[in-house]
């Protein structure tokens, strides 16, 4: 009915109040060279993932525009077009341009939207309190409101403030925004935005723990990134949900869905190389270090053809995980240093910080086998990054690792088991460990025989077999 009453407005109207699929159907059927529709025609092309297409059109109205709110219009969508390519002076210099024509033109509706962009901007950048209030700002301009118009753009920005707070490590606050931001925006659009909008709190649900609570809020936004062809978006939510099943030891279906984002990706580099890095992670789940080995192996070369520092970072974290359960402890420990590194000087966003965190959560790992003491700096570290970012699963895995520095089982280059006697370990600790250790060389020894390795270690076949499913070996 929405979509209807909309199909006689005009397209600015139309994008203003979230219509982009009715947009789409209007451009389908006209063409024009009036430069405010080009403008808006490029809004289209860019919220349907076809960035190539909203830069053409820009560059075609770009020498033809005369009218100061055309002008406005268009900074405000080369700097959105800039900003999702995370070109950020282009996409400053453009969103200030917008910020200006629309308070000479006295337009608090535009003012908004343009400090709703340069909000995201500022969080991009890892300046958390100056996005809080240029959103705070942004929803002052609607305040009142109850156009469609106002609706919409208070989605955004409520969705805007949910990322923020998300970022601050206010998980309550963010939840409440974020379902604040899907009423409004399930309301109007219910396309891109109102999915991402799920995906935000599915990502909140995953850093709790609540991995099967986000399962069914992935697969929602999945629905609607495949009803508006959205690709990219549809890419990077199935590898999320595939995070979610793999916490949750659903290997089958968790390869499948990184499978299918690399095929949604291919020709991407850093689309490719995230959907092999996910995959890398089941094969290592699942002990199948030759196959993990190859998949991360083809992440990282994938990775450095592009200029993505996140799939550059999780590449060489699962390639160093890879190579430390391989007992390859020092090219581990180079290979995450890396990781860290070019984590920690890149801009200082949360986002970055988290990557940085994963780096070095798995580098004192790696360090516990050559260098306690640079394993105890890198613990430290994570600790201190811990304080800032909300994420349980990784919490974990830094209380796994500290225990070990702690209990003082050693495994050195030569394979073999150290305990040490000043500092000895919890008895169940110890006997876990001792049992995989035995386990995985009876079996290297014996080409992966039960019946040998039972004769090897003077135990029953059953035994070996219960050993080995209790250690998913």
């Amino acid at each position: 009915m929405i979509e209807r009453r909309a199909s006689q407005e005009n397209p600015v109207d139309l994008i203003d109040t979230g219509q982009f699929l009715t947009a789409e159907e209007q451009f389908a059927e006209r063409r024009t060279d009036d430069p405010m529709e080009m403008v808006v025609r490029s809004e289209v092309a860019t919220y349907f993932g076809r960035t190539n297409d909203g830069a053409a059109l820009l560059e075609q109205v770009a020498t033809r525009i005369s009218e100061l709110e055309v002008a406005a219009r268009f900074s405000l969508a080369k700097g959105r077009l800039a900003l999702g390519l995370s070109d950020y002076e282009q996409a400053e210099s453009q969103l200030q341009t917008a910020y200006y024509f629309y308070r000479f033109l006295n337009d608090s509706f535009g003012l908004s939207q343009s400090l709703l962009s340069l909000a995201h901007l500022a969080r991009s950048r890892g300046d958390l309190d100056r996005a809080t209030t240029m959103l705070g700002t942004a929803l002052e301009g609607v305040k009142g409101r109850t156009s469609k118009k106002a609706e919409f753009l208070r989605g955004l920005i409520a969705a805007g403030q949910a990322a923020a707070a998300a970022d601050r490590g206010d998980v309550e606050q963010a939840t409440e925004q974020y379902s604040e931001a899907a009423r409004l925006l399930k309301g109007n659009e219910r396309g891109r935005f109102y999915a991402l909008s799920l995906v935000g709190t599915a990502d909140l649900r995953c850093a709790l723990g609540e991995f099967q609570e986000s399962i069914e809020l992935y697969k929602e936004a999945n629905t609607v990134f495949e009803r508006y062809d959205l690709k990219v978006e549809l890419a990077e939510s199935q590898l999320k949900l595939a995070d979610a099943l793999l916490k949750l030891k659903r290997f089958e279906r968790s390869e499948k869905l990184a499978d299918d984002s690399r095929d949604l990706r291919r020709g991407d580099p850093a689309g490719e190389s995230a959907a092999l890095t996910m995959m890398a992670q089941v094969s290592l789940l699942q002990n199948e270090l030759e196959e993990a080995f190859t998949r991360a192996t083809n992440s990282v070369e994938l990775a450095d053809q592009g200029n993505s520092i996140k799939a550059r970072v999780r590449a060489r974290v699962i390639l160093g995980k890879v190579r430390d359960a391989q007992r390859e402890f020092k090219l581990a420990a180079e290979i995450l240093r890396e990781a860290a590194e070019l984590a920690r000087s890149s801009n200082p966003s949360v986002e970055n910080r988290r990557l940085e965190l994963e780096a070095v959560v798995y580098l004192a790992e790696a360090y516990h086998n050559t260098d306690t003491r640079a394993g105890r700096g890198e613990l430290a570290r994570a600790s201190e990054l811990l304080n800032g970012i909300e994420d349980v699963w990784l919490g974990d895995e830094y209380n796994r690792i500290s225990a070990k520095y702690e209990e003082q089982i050693t495994f050195t280059d030569d394979n073999r088991l150290v305990f040490d006697g000043n500092q000895l370990p919890r008895w169940q600790e110890a006997k876990r460990t001792l049992e995989g250790f035995l386990l995985r060389n009876a079996l290297r020894q014996t080409n992966n025989s039960l019946t040998r390795a039972a004769r090897k270690l003077g135990v029953s076949k059953v035994h070996v077999h219960n050993l080995k499913k209790k250690h998913n070996l």
